[in-house]
């Protein structure tokens, strides 16, 4: 297989993060580290892009279940808030 270098500009296109999301995963070690080609240009490896989202999508559901409990958890606050009202 034949590896291809992206921009961080069709990175951003692809896996649909904001450039500031996109930093902070990489500084989290949650997202592939940029490869930098001269002072000024710095890309990814394609293959490690793909298998981020791969992984993305095999754990969708870990996703899925904290969106929810955070739902559980406003909604509660809520119901809490004005009983005390």
């Amino acid at each position: 297989m034949t590896e291809r270098f992206l921009s961080v500009k069709s990175v951003l296109d692809r896996v649909c993060l904001s450039r500031t999301e996109l930093y902070e995963r990489m500084k989290q070690g949650a997202f592939p580290r940029t490869i930098a080609l001269g002072p000024q240009k710095v890309v990814f490896i394609e293959s490690q892009i793909d298998a981020w989202m791969k992984a993305q999508i095999d754990t969708k559901d870990v996703g899925v279940e904290w969106r929810k409990s955070r739902a559980q958890s406003a909604v509660a606050a809520r119901q809490v808030r004005k009983a005390a009202r």
